[in-house]
């Protein structure tokens, strides 16, 4: 009868060795897809940043571009019939005609006045330039976030004995970071000479 306790106690162990392997695995697996899908989303969330910023520089180009465009179309027609207005001189009909086109001119003027109370194209520059380095600053971030997200999965890959069950569930080491320019390395010169 003792020989059956010993086999029975034996077996007993191996089903507890067992369960308690095989809850290790699935255990790991489930962090390991788990840690896995952050860095998908994290990847993710940098890729929606940066089509923003693929949407944002056509669009906001564009904007200026269109502004300056009508704001120098504006002020060339303002300054011709200025001109206009300086030309005609002393001869009543060519002076009420050259205000007329002058009102004429004046006229998107103030519409522009109104629309953009700061008339000034720089403005509009400074405003594209203050959208991308925002946009920037988030890529930076969301970049940032990311190869947090994929160093703590780096890490948990690499532990012992999460290492084991990695590799036998198929989840590797990841070298996908974002990193900077390597140009960037090198200081530039500065020369207060000139």
């Amino acid at each position: 009868m003792k020989p059956l306790w010993i086999v029975l106690g034996v077996v007993a162990l191996i089903i507890v060795l067992l369960l308690f392997v095989g809850g290790s695995y699935v255990s790991t697996k489930n962090t390991l897809v788990e840690k896995n899908e952050a860095i998908n989303q994290a990847y993710s969330q940098v890729n929606v940043v940066q089509q923003r910023r693929l949407d944002l520089i056509p669009n906001l180009v564009a904007s200026v571009k269109g502004y300056v465009a009508e704001e120098t179309t504006v002020l060339t027609n303002i300054a011709n019939a200025r001109a206009g207005v300086l030309a005609a001189g002393n001869d009543h009909a060519a002076n009420i005609e050259a205000n007329r086109k002058l009102d004429v001119a004046l006229g998107p003027f103030f519409r522009l006045q109104e629309q953009y109370p700061n008339l000034k194209s720089n403005e509009q520059f400074t405003r594209l330039n203050d959208e991308l380095a925002g946009t920037e600053n988030r890529i930076a971030v969301e970049r940032q976030r990311y190869n947090k997200t994929l160093e703590d999965y780096n890490v948990y890959v690499r532990q012992f004995p999460n290492s084991i069950w990695a590799g036998m569930a198929g989840f590797h080491y990841r070298d996908e970071y974002f990193r900077g320019d390597a140009q960037n390395s090198v200081a530039p010169k500065v020369d207060f000479s000139k």
